[in-house]
């Protein structure tokens, strides 16, 4: 059994080599991922901002189209001030007149506001642009730097599995069963050391008595608690 525990302590080491090089694998594809979602973000907000920016043109195109039919009007009321035969007419006029320039001036007004509103748009939307494009460059170089360490990295996995199939082979079926069962449960420690009668697993405290059945090592027991396979760990180990 001793010697079935040290096949079962060596083939869990192996499988942790294996998550922690899948792990850094991983971390390096989720980083850029993470920097490309920030990237998409910006380049969606600048889509939305000129979205938002041909409404404002349009209202803008709209105010000034309004703007010029208006100053003809003026011009014909202006015109026609000049032959009318009444007090009562002239006056009509002359307040007609009026509340057209007053309007008018607020529709300049408000040309200015949507051609300054507009210009703050077209700048926040090149400089969105201009920054993704810096950082999609960026982007590029370091995804080939990911992209060379994950290759590296998948040759080691791929030595290290070799190893594993080995280690695995001489596992007893059963046991090897059980070991995967509990790997993929107990994020990846199927196999722990007891210490002074406490699992190291789940740091919970086992009976006396299956301590010291551990002690013996004549069999392959399992935590009451975590369920862990379980081996003794002296305290100067730990």
């Amino acid at each position: 059994m001793k010697k079935e525990l040290g096949n079962l302590l060596e083939l869990q080491d192996i499988d942790l080599r294996i998550r922690k090089l899948d792990e850094e694998i991983a971390q390096g594809y989720g980083d850029l991922d993470g920097r490309q979602a920030v990237i998409d973000a910006r380049r969606a907000e600048a889509v939305d901002l000129g979205e938002r920016l041909e409404v404002v043109e349009k209202e803008k195109s709209d105010v000034e189209t309004e703007l010029e039919d208006e100053i003809v009007r003026l011009k014909d009321r202006q015109t026609k001030l000049m032959n009318v035969q009444t007090n009562r007419e002239y006056q009509s006029l002359l307040k007609e007149i009026e509340g057209t320039k007053s309007e008018n001036k607020r529709r300049e007004e408000e040309i200015v506001r949507y051609t300054e509103i507009g210009e703050a748009m077209v700048a926040k939307i090149q400089e969105l642009n201009n920054t993704s494009d810096a950082e999609e460059a960026l982007l590029a170089k370091e995804k080939n730097k990911v992209a060379a360490l994950a290759k590296e990295l998948e040759q080691k996995k791929a030595e290290i599995d070799k190893a594993r199939s080995e280690k695995a082979g001489k596992v007893v079926g059963t046991i090897y069963k059980r070991y995967e069962q509990l790997r993929e449960r107990r994020n990846g420690m199927a196999i722990v050391g007891v210490t002074n009668g406490v699992c190291q697993g789940c740091f919970m405290n086992i009976p006396a008595q299956q301590f010291n059945d551990v002690l013996r090592g004549d069999q392959l027991l399992s935590c009451p608690t975590c369920q862990r396979m379980m081996y003794h760990k002296p305290a100067d180990e730990e």
